[in-house]
């Protein structure tokens, strides 16, 4: 006597716990500039400049006052921008992930909300850094609505007329080396000492700069994986972006003169959920305000392709 299992389909173990899910980056360039944090909506960046003026101390000279002390402003407007889910658990009870669900009637939780949220701040990560860069509020469409809340750095200094703008090809491994260079003597002497100072390009084109020096039997310089390095023969930083990934762009400046808005720091990084028991649904959601400025744009050194 045999089986006969035609009648059956192949099985499937479909309670392969726990849930599986992509690697995506976060926000490095939120961690990497400066933060000013209370802004509701709209909020002054205020300077100060002192002139600094010689003049001859010697007896009989005439005493006067020379020079001046300014103050300016520049403006750092943030955004309110929230995601939202709603979930009804009981559309899980027929499937397989009702193996996961809460015993009982009440349907007032979901599965894995600890993964859900983890997931969702991990893309608004994402997201954020994509659009701290690229972020244009005219952009219309379905595809562009995490990009269209503010205007982002890319926006911001292709506006700026006291900005370096350095034009030049596209960038690949044959031109990179001596393009990135160009860029470093372009960055004002003023702030070439600064510990901040730094260039910042997309991962596709720090692994294309970063070949270019291996090809070019340029061993002396130390790339052993991460996303910084220093620039072969100077003392400035090279980062790794990923939201500048496929624009093609690179900056120059110090990461104290970028400038991120919020309300409270941090509160992207936050999801909260809870059954709302008009809807008897639970509703996830994470609300948080984010903005971008620079500071003195006069010592931004900025490449595109002409």
């Amino acid at each position: 006597m045999a089986y006969d299992v035609s009648q059956l389909a192949n099985y499937v173990n479909e309670q392969n716990f726990p849930i599986l899910r992509k690697s995506i980056f976060g926000s490095k360039t939120i961690e990497l500039f400066d933060k000013q944090t209370g802004i509701k909506h709209s909020e002054a960046l205020n300077y100060m400049d002192v002139d600094a003026t010689f003049q001859n101390n010697a007896a009989g000279q005439t005493i006067q006052s020379i020079g001046n002390t300014t103050f300016s402003q520049r403006y750092i407007t943030v955004a309110p921008v929230a995601v939202r889910h709603d979930y009804d658990p009981r559309d899980l009870n027929t499937k397989y992930l009702n193996s996961q669900a809460k015993a009982g009637s009440a349907d007032d939780e979901i599965p894995f909300e600890g993964e859900v949220i983890d997931a969702l701040t991990d893309k608004v990560a994402m997201q954020n850094e994509i659009a701290v860069w690229r972020g244009d509020i005219t952009l219309t469409g379905a595809s562009n609505v995490n990009l269209n809340k503010y205007d982002g750095f890319i926006k911001k200094l292709d506006n700026e007329v006291e900005v370096i703008k350095v034009t030049g090809a596209t960038l690949t491994s044959v031109n990179i080396v001596a393009q990135m260079d160009k860029i470093y003597e372009a960055i004002p002497t003023e702030i070439l000492d600064s510990a901040n100072l730094g260039i910042f390009i997309g991962r596709d084109l720090y692994r294309t700069y970063t070949q270019a020096l291996k090809n070019a039997n340029l061993f002396h310089y130390s790339v052993d994986g991460g996303d910084t390095f220093t620039l072969p023969g100077t003392t400035v930083k090279v980062y790794a972006l990923p939201g500048l990934n496929g624009t093609g762009r690179v900056y120059a400046g110090e990461t104290n003169n970028f400038v991120t808005g919020h309300d409270l720091l941090g509160e992207d990084d936050k999801a909260e959920a809870g059954f709302i028991f008009e809807t008897e649904k639970v509703k996830v959601k994470l609300a948080f305000k984010l903005g971008v400025q620079v500071k003195f744009p006069s010592q931004i050194v900025t490449y595109k392709v002409a």
